[in-house]
């Protein structure tokens, strides 16, 4: 086998950013992303086990049947039929997260915990009426304070913006996890649609780049109530959006099932998203739609094939074994047993012409390449789609890419 050590110029380290593409859409208290339906597979009609708008994170248990799953870890006995994490109680005191304290200290030493796969993510939103609870804004209170620079809007409490107190106003909280954006989310590129029986209602994006969401479109009256108003704020960074608008949307009144009948505002935008509201009648529906930024670390390596070199192959076939031998084929002794270096190769040149042998040139195929490290342990292996011949008078590089 040939080593060749990879130069200076033949590694380079570059980072991809990618702008993946994202789209909700809410209806009738289910979510659905990117358009994706259930998989149904050879086993389970839902391959993921995960349901409509979320994501997997470990795409694990594909198409497996849990029914079939009977293992107890403490006893060692029954079928294991899906993936599952497990910890075993010792003295080192690791747990899961999800473990309390109190649950712990009452496990003997040597017990299993278990957990479940998959583990998904989807959007969630989170009502508030005036003067409600509202735990999770006031988590963002600094947060939110820190981007009041880029827009008042963003302020916590402000009197510029009038009614902007977000600890006591109506306002709801959409929390998009990273999955779906990596570092974070494009700005300019989030569009939250409202629909009401299938018509578009008012429209509003991230116009200015500064986290605003105006209103740019939709209906006459819509447009005429909130044309250009700021209805909500995006913090990028941390995958939240955060919604305010009051003014009324919509000429007909809706019915939230527990909620008074009202008219919809952006307040109301995704009800049904993971927040176990009612069904909203008229049929209401919602779309949100951003870009999120990712980076992706690649490292291109380039291998080099040179002239007059990689032209001799180790397989058996490389040589005669019939026919004219210069020597003996074999030599054997108290020393050991060698094979003659003298032993003609086979002419794997293929003629044009009926009944007549090409010249004989040295030739191999290309099939792998592989990847080692400096203690020459294979980390490594790149499979060449169709293999290359390589005669002596022929040079090849062969670029390389790993996505880290």
């Amino acid at each position: 086998m040939s080593f060749y050590k990879f130069g200076k110029k033949d590694i380079l380290r570059n980072r991809i950013k990618a702008y993946p593409n994202n789209t909700f859409f809410v209806y009738s208290g289910s979510v659905y992303y990117n358009n994706r339906n259930y998989i149904t597979g050879a086993y389970v009609n839902n391959v993921g086990h995960v349901d409509t708008g979320f994501l997997s994170l470990y795409e694990l248990n594909i198409d497996r049947r849990f029914s079939d799953h009977t293992y107890e870890p403490n006893a060692d006995t029954g079928v294991k039929a899906k993936i599952f994490p497990f910890i075993t109680k010792d003295s080192s005191l690791n747990s899961f997260g999800t473990v309390s304290t109190t649950n712990f200290n009452q496990f003997a030493y040597g017990h299993v915990m278990t957990g479940t796969y998959p583990m998904s993510a989807s959007i969630i939103r989170s009502g508030s009426e005036e003067d409600e609870p509202r735990a999770r804004i006031t988590a963002l209170q600094n947060t939110l304070n820190y981007y009041k620079t880029l827009s008042p809007h963003y302020a916590y409490s402000s009197s510029v913006v009038p009614g902007c107190e977000k600890a006591s106003q109506a306002l709801s909280l959409i929390s998009i996890p990273s999955i779906f954006y990596g570092s974070s989310m494009r700005k300019n590129s989030v569009k939250l649609n409202f629909y009401l029986s299938g018509t578009l209602v008012a429209s509003c994006e991230d116009l200015y780049r500064n986290g605003e969401l105006i209103q740019t479109s939709g209906t006459a009256y819509a447009q005429s109530k909130g044309s250009g108003s700021v209805a909500g704020v995006v913090l990028y960074n941390e995958g939240f959006v955060i919604l305010t608008g009051s003014w009324p949307l919509t000429e007909e009144t809706l019915d939230f099932g527990a909620a008074s009948d009202k008219q919809g505002t952006w307040f109301d935008f995704a009800v049904g998203a993971n927040d176990g509201a009612d069904m909203v009648q008229p049929s209401a529906s919602f779309s949100l739609s951003f870009q999120g930024i990712s980076y992706i670390d690649t490292i291109t390596m380039f291998a080099d094939a040179p002239l007059g070199e990689l032209n001799f192959s180790p397989n058996p076939t490389y040589t005669e074994h019939t026919g004219t031998f210069i020597g003996s084929a074999t030599t054997s002794g108290s020393a050991g047993y060698f094979e003659n270096n003298r032993r003609q190769l086979k002419n794997t040149i293929s003629s044009s012409f009926y009944n007549y042998d090409a010249e004989f040139k040295r030739q191999t195929f290309i099939s792998k390449i592989g990847i080692y490290d400096e203690n020459k342990n294979l980390i490594a292996v790149a499979n060449l789609s169709k293999p290359v011949k390589k005669l002596e008078d022929r040079d090849f590089t062969f670029k390389l890419k790993l996505d880290i």
